[in-house]
């Protein structure tokens, strides 16, 4: 699973920096075509349903975003999903975890009127998780309970959910994190890169469907891997994690020397 985590989010990067070298020479361009489906396919297989959920969430952004490559990757992912298909009819080991396990823990099948039973999000035990941390926020809104604190505060019988305590390394949201860990105040940084990328890719869109752009094409991959870090409905690992933010940092460099230096 660690890997198809470093792959989705080092994905953008290497598919824009693959459009800047090779978008010239055809034969090294049809190469990293075929290594674009395959990482889509071991995403995967690794069974890491929030790095599916990423890849598949830039595939779109880049879509929707870019000028000249919405037709590839699309191409790119209809490939990719018909091989998955293929793959998940004789070997069904993966599908059973990234989508029969998903849609059965957030109980999206069943008759929720009929068995009083309301959809779940992600799973109960996130869902507790969530709950235990949203506790200690609202007894610690400023400063919170302290970075890497969680995993002390969750043996409180105050932030226990049904009577049972509910104990791990971190809550398993950034947000919720950020929250729960450092207030309102650490909080205030997340939201404010969030609606500072907001505004931007909005006055891109606009730029956009008058003919123009703000953002060149290998940006937008760049952005893409960005929006993987603040995208905030997904389950995530700790955003002190020092491999997360590394990797989730790595887009930085990118976009500022395309911004200052280079245009496609």
């Amino acid at each position: 699973m660690i890997l198809g985590s470093y792959l989705s989010r080092l994905w953008p990067i290497f598919f824009g920096l693959s459009l800047v070298l090779f978008k010239k020479k055809k034969i090294f361009f049809i190469f990293f075509i075929f290594i674009f489906i395959s990482s889509e396919l071991l995403i995967f297989l690794s069974g890491e349903r929030a790095a599916f959920f990423y890849i598949n969430l830039s595939a779109i952004f880049i879509i929707v975003f870019s000028k000249n490559l919405a037709k590839l990757r699309l191409f790119t992912v209809i490939c990719s999903m018909f091989l998955i298909l293929i793959l998940s009819l004789i070997n069904p080991t993966a599908k059973e975890r990234v989508i029969d396990k998903t849609i059965t823990q957030m109980n999206l099948l069943k008759d929720n009127k009929k068995n009083n039973e309301s959809i779940i999000i992600f799973s109960n035990e996130h869902q507790n998780i969530y709950i235990s941390a949203y506790k200690m926020f609202l007894d610690n809104k400023i400063l919170g309970v302290g970075v890497k604190n969680f995993r002390n505060f969750c043996k409180d019988e105050r932030y226990f959910v049904n009577e049972k305590k509910v104990c791990f390394t971190h809550p398993h949201n950034f947000y919720i994190q950020l929250l729960t860990e450092t207030g309102i105040i650490g909080f205030l940084f997340i939201m404010l890169a969030l609606i500072y990328f907001c505004i931007y890719i909005f006055k891109h869109l606009l730029m956009k469907l008058r003919k123009k752009k703000y953002f060149t094409d290998f940006e937008i991959c760049i952005l893409s891997g960005i929006l993987i870090y603040l995208w905030p409905f997904i389950p995530t690992g700790n955003i002190f994690n020092n491999w997360l933010n590394i990797i989730s940092i790595l887009n930085l460099p990118f976009l500022i020397w395309s911004r200052k230096f280079f245009k496609i």
